[in-house]
């Protein structure tokens, strides 16, 4: 990487500070520009491409400030002044003449302004610093100065921030998109969103922390390339060697006591400030916070944690395990309970595991459970090893197999789990591990009917139990019947399929048929079953209502199944792309980003899909290609819903479209080689997809017939929304024929998507160039790109047909319009294309055309039925929007 790159690279998201220094440095207004933040946040790097603006217009001189000199009079400024007498070191008057002679020499070679680069200038000394302001108060030289937050400036160099006189800067922690751009910058476009926000999670904005974090996850194998794609697959190593280096220079340059306050809070955290200042003296642990260092909870008991999280578990690495059971031992000694929170009893049992000091089994179990919630699977499994009690290991292997879910290893979770289902001789552990023995079989592709008749083993066992314990029959019945009843709602919801047990309706396959549910997770899983259904039959906006419905209620109740909510916000976002609400669909696809943490890796490849084709539906095809293509590397990693065909069918349709045929071939074959969705209705909607493609890319006459059979595989159903998929995919094929069963459609269907296209279909049969162009607009407003582009083309050759050059030429340009928006990347205006009688309102082209024929303003008001001061009114809009001055500059613009 060369030095520029490198230096582009260091200022990412600072853009607006760099200009801002250098432009106050290149002004007159201020002597000084001071860069505050905490350790990593990139004031050095931001000094140095200051310094690298401004080569060759200043004579720069740096110095760097030192704790070991800190209490130095003009310590740092030593270098320069060297040969004074022993009594005149401390003369303020004599040093700042020495300094000078030394700078002024430093300008006559150069014959530029002096600009002193002043690093860590926290570190310096009253006296230099005071040295150094006057320099810039008397306007010899001019500073760059970056310091710490905490301690902050020395109080001269402050002082003239304070008059006014040097401007400041605090740099703020890196913000998600800003670390996306780094990561673009140093690893390429194609980058999943999911690796974009766990690296800015686990770094905390902090760019040194950022950099280390990459760099040790490429090393170790976490961060790799896929196909050219960047992803995760694995959780974040804390430990590597590059952020090893980065906390033992910060953290171990410390007084003893301030390395045992940190050792202290680093194997405890959060840990009471009251427990650590009665080791540790209380100036030391506030001097730690005030250099953010450490940070403080709001909780009404004060609790005390490293500043960054990273730092912990690097830091914890680096401590001999003697010298953490001693710590260890002083800390219990003030203890008087175990540690409330969860976060405090998973450090608790680590520290003491790693101390090797026995762990009570219910301890032990609690701790893994947690642990396994938080994708700490290397110490859940770690910790359910060591349970001992018989009756407990059952819910500990079924911890562990949890881990192997977390990892996308379902096989291996599939081992454990199949081993002890339906074996335990409690109801407990007969209920343990259940629910996610469901979902693994689900994961690993077997049949919806195959998981329910196994389960039936429930039963059976819980008869044999309910007899050895008579007193509790009823309620172990009742339990295990619920249970079965929840898994067999489960594995339908997961198929997205009520007849996937062979039932026409899907009533018959609930055992209990219009019983209340057994709890929320059934609830939640009846809901989302409901969602699919009522997308089969076009109604998204009502399938939104069940999906959110289904998080609500999976949200209520911590169960076994802790990833509910992230299967739920897929199918929750299916709804709202199938129905065009791309508001809706974005604002859950943010939040789950945004809130997923490390199950982004498992459920991940999900949202990239859901995105991917909601921009294919856009008719943003490129676009959707690239995003389906990281979403299939992500489901190669990990695809607990069985995504993969789907996705693999939608990208091979984008790339066709996109005309990317190598691509798309390759996209064809995976869906070819790939297990089928276990959902009918996505098999439905997964063959459509390619049947599309394959029209795209050309030579597939029978296209329509087999896109007709898809939307209606059983003629006795009325799946109007399974038809509508199809006919929609027709109508983008240019098969008009497919309009009068869209307009035919229309009252049984919902939603955006389906009012632009059967919209522009209801258009088609009207033939009129003007209802052409309205549909042409409502697919335009709602952003179907590909379908506006269409119907402004229909327009266009009806105006054609009917004379009328002018709207022809204006329906042209504004399908251009669309296929650029199409074209265009996110937040991206289209470029080059001339769209300019797009510009007008409908009336405004109207009066146009008629003022182009020759019409007087008083003709135009008496043709349209409208004031002339309403005519006068749009002509002169319109010349304003087109940028001309009469009707002659509009005649010539219509001939071009």
């Amino acid at each position: 990487m060369t030095p520029a790159e490198e230096e582009r690279r260091g200022v990412t998201g600072r853009s607006d500070d760099l200009s801002a220094a250098v432009d106050a440095l290149q002004g007159v207004t201020h002597v000084a520009v001071l860069l505050l933040g905490e350790h990593g946040i990139g004031k050095s790097t931001l000094m140095e491409a200051v310094a690298a603006q401004l080569r060759g217009q200043v004579t720069p001189v740096r110095l760097h400030g030192s704790q070991a000199l800190s209490h130095v009079p003009y310590g740092v400024l030593a270098p320069f002044i060297v040969d004074l007498p022993v009594q005149d070191a401390t003369s303020q008057l004599v040093v700042l003449r020495t300094f000078w002679d030394y700078l002024e020499g430093q300008q006559r070679v150069t014959q530029k302004p002096l600009l002193l680069i002043v690093d860590d200038a926290h570190d310096l000394d009253e006296a230099t610093a005071g040295v150094l302001a006057e320099l810039a108060a008397a306007g010899w030289a001019k500073l760059l100065v970056g310091a710490a937050s905490r301690p902050g400036l020395p109080e001269p160099l402050l002082q003239l921030w304070f008059e006014g006189i040097a401007e400041r800067h605090d740099l703020r922690p890196l913000t998600r998109g800003q670390t996306t751009e780094i990561l673009a910058q140093r690893l390429g476009p194609q980058v999943l969103p999911a690796v974009a926000e766990m690296l800015w999670a686990a770094s905390a904005g902090n760019p040194l922390l950022l950099s280390s974090l990459i760099d040790d996850a490429k090393s170790d194998g976490t961060l790799l390339q896929r196909n050219g794609v960047w992803l995760l697959t694995r959780q974040l190593n804390s430990h590597g060697e590059r952020l090893t280096d980065v906390v033992r220079r910060q953290l171990l340059r410390r007084s003893a006591e301030e390395s045992k306050a940190l050792n202290l809070v680093a194997l405890a955290e959060p840990v009471a400030r009251l427990l650590i200042e009665a080791l540790v003296n209380g100036p030391t642990v506030t001097g730690l916070i005030e250099q953010e260092l450490i940070r403080v909870s709001d909780a009404p008991e004060a609790e005390l944690r490293l500043q960054h999280p990273v730092y912990g578990d690097t830091l914890r690495t680096l401590i001999s395990p003697a010298r953490s059971l001693e710590l260890r031992q002083s800390l219990l000694r003030l203890m008087d309970r175990e540690p409330a929170s969860a976060e405090g009893l998973l450090r608790h049992v680590s520290w003491s595991m790693e101390c090797g000091v026995e762990v009570e089994d219910g301890q032990l179990l609690r701790a893994a459970v947690l642990a396994s919630r938080l994708f700490e699977d290397e110490f859940a499994r770690k910790a359910a090893s060591q349970v001992k009690d018989p009756e407990l290991q059952i819910v500990a292997r079924s911890v562990v197999a949890r881990t192997y879910y977390n990892a996308a290893n379902y096989a291996a979770a599939r081992d454990i789990l199949e081993a002890d289902f339906a074996q335990g001789r409690t109801l407990a552990s007969l209920l343990t591990g259940s629910l996610l023995w469901a979902a693994v079989l689900s994961a690993l592709g077997h049949p919806a009917a195959d998981i329910v008749g196994r389960a039936e083993a429930l039963l059976h066992a819980g008869q044999r139990l309910a007899m050895d314990n008579p007193g509790e029959a009823e309620a172990i019945l009742a339990a295990l019947g619920e249970r079965v009843r929840t898994i067999r709602t489960m594995v339908l919801a997961l198929a997205g399929d009520a007849d996937a047990l062979g039932t026409p309706d899907g009533r018959a396959s609930s055992p209990a048929g219009e019983e209340p549910p057994a709890g929320n997770v059934e609830k939640a899983f009846r809901l989302a079953l409901q969602a699919e259904q009522l997308l089969v039959q076009g109604k998204p906006e009502s399938a939104y209502g069940a999906a959110t419905a289904a998080l609500d209620a999976a949200g209520t109740e911590p169960d076994e199944l802790y990833l509910l909510p992230n299967f739920l916000v897929v199918r929750a976002v299916a709804t709202a792309v199938y129905g065009g609400d791309w508001k809706a669909a974005e604002g859950l696809l943010e939040g789950f980003v945004a809130g997923s943490g490390p199950s982004l890796i498992s459920f991940g490849g999900g949202v990239h899909a859901a995105t991917g084709i909601m921009l294919l539906y856009q008719g943003k095809a490129a676009q959707a290609t690239k995003t389906l293509r990281a979403a299939l590397e992500s489901l190669r990693v990990a695809d607990p819903q069985q995504l993969f065909s789907l996705t693999a069918a939608m990208a091979f349709a984008a790339a066709a479209e996109a005309g990317a045929n190598e691509r798309a071939a390759e996209f064809l074959a995976d869906y070819e080689s790939a297990r089928p969705p276990v959902s009918r209705y996505l098999r439905s909607l997964s063959a459509m997809a390619v049947v599309y493609g394959k029209a795209r890319l050309g030579g597939y006459d029978g296209a329509a017939d087999e896109l007709r059979r898809l939307g209606r595989p059983d003629v006795g159903r009325r799946d109007a929304g399974l038809e509508f998929d199809a006919l929609a995919f027709r109508l983008a094929l240019g098969d008009t024929a497919a309009a009068p069963r869209l307009r035919e459609l229309r009252p049984e269907l919902e939603g955006r998507r389906a009012a632009a296209i059967c919209g522009y279909a209801a258009a088609i049969g009207t033939g009129l160039p003007g209802e052409l162009m309205e549909a042409a607009k409502t697919c335009e407003e709602t952003e179907f790109w590909g379908f506006a582009a269409l119907a402004y083309g229909a327009a266009a050759s009806a105006y054609r047909e009917s004379g009328d050059v002018l709207r022809e030429r204006m329906a042209l340009s504004q399908r251009q319009r669309c296929r650029d928006r199409a074209e265009s990347g996110p937040g991206q205006e289209p470029a080059g294309q001339d769209d300019t009688l797009g510009l007008l309102t409908r009336r405004e082209r109207d009066i146009v055309v008629l003022a182009v024929r020759g019409l007087s303003d008083r003709q135009i008001a008496a043709e349209l039925q409208v004031s002339v001061r309403t005519v006068e009114g749009h002509l002169y809009r319109s010349y304003a929007k087109l940028n001309v001055r009469g009707r002659e500059e509009l005649r010539r613009i219509v001939a071009e």
